[in-house]
C-alpha cells in the first residue's frame, strides 16, 4: 500500500492513474486552493476535504507525516511557459512558478521515498535553466538520485501534443531503480474519442447566446 501525497493537485490525475493501474494507495494529504477543483477531487476519489492542506505556501510543515511513500507535484508552469510573460520561478520571487520551492521545502520536511515533479519543457530553455539546475541540485543535496525526461503525451495513448518534463527522484538509501517508458504512436486520434451524436442541449441555440471575445490585438495577430 503506497502512502500518497499530492500538491497543486487539481482533480487528482496521479490518484486516478494509480487506480487505473490497480495500485492500492492511502492518501496522506493533498494541497489545492481552487474550490471547484477541490469539490471535484473529493467527489472523484471519495475523499474528505479535511485532507486538503490548502495553500502550499502556508502549510504547517511541523504537522506533516514522515512516512510518505510517494509525493507528486505539478507546480504552476505559467511563468516558465512560452505562452506566459517569462517571469520565471526563482526562489523568493513571488511568481506562481516559484511555488516549486515550497514543494522542495515540503520534500525536505517529509522525506518521501519517491518524488515526482512535472512542468513545461520550457523550464530547460536559456531563460529558466538556472532555476531548474538549482532545483535539481537541491533535491540531490537532500539525498535523492534523479532521473529526468521529456515526454510527449501523444506517444502514450493520448490524442494530445503535450510535451512536459518529468523529474523522478528516489531516496538514495533505497534499493530502487527507475527508467522512463518508451513511447509509441498508438494510432489514437481525437476523432476516435469524439461523440458522433451529441445531444442538442450542448449546442448554442443562437448567436445571442455566445459571449464575444472583445480583446483587440495588433492587426497582424487578429
Amino acid at each position: 500500500m503506497i502512502k500518497l501525497a499530492t500538491v497543486c493537485t487539481g482533480i487528482g490525475a496521479p490518484e486516478k492513474a494509480l487506480t487505473l493501474l490497480g495500485i492500492p494507495y492511502e492518501l496522506a494529504f493533498f494541497s489545492e486552493i481552487d474550490k471547484a477543483a477541490i469539490r471535484s477531487y473529493c467527489a472523484i476519489h471519495n475523499e474528505s476535504d479535511t485532507k486538503n492542506l490548502g495553500d502550499l505556501s502556508k502549510i504547517d510543515y511541523e504537522k506533516l507525516p514522515n512516512d510518505i511513500g510517494l509525493i507528486v507535484g505539478g507546480t504552476p508552469c505559467q511563468d516558465f511557459s512560452v505562452s506566459g510573460l517569462g517571469k520565471g520561478g526563482e526562489e523568493g520571487s513571488g511568481t506562481r512558478s516559484s511555488l516549486m520551492w515550497y514543494y522542495v521545502r515540503l520534500i525536505a520536511q517529509t522525506r518521501p521515498k519517491v518524488v515526482v515533479w512535472e512542468n513545461v519543457a520550457a523550464v530547460l530553455n536559456d531563460t529558466h535553466i538556472r532555476t531548474y539546475r538549482k532545483f535539481y541540485h537541491t533535491l540531490t543535496s537532500l539525498g535523492y538520485k534523479i532521473q529526468a525526461g521529456i515526454l510527449n503525451a501523444k506517444f502514450f495513448n493520448l490524442p494530445q501534443n503535450r510535451v512536459r518534463i518529468f523529474v523522478v527522484a528516489i531516496r538514495k538509501d533505497l534499493d530502487m531503480q527507475f527508467t522512463f517508458p518508451h513511447g509509441y504512436d498508438s494510432g489514437i486520434r481525437i476523432k476516435h474519442l469524439l461523440q458522433k451524436k451529441v445531444p442538442d442541449k450542448f449546442f448554442t441555440k443562437s448567436f445571442d447566446d455566445v459571449a464575444p471575445y472583445n480583446k483587440t490585438f495588433a492587426d497582424t495577430h487578429r
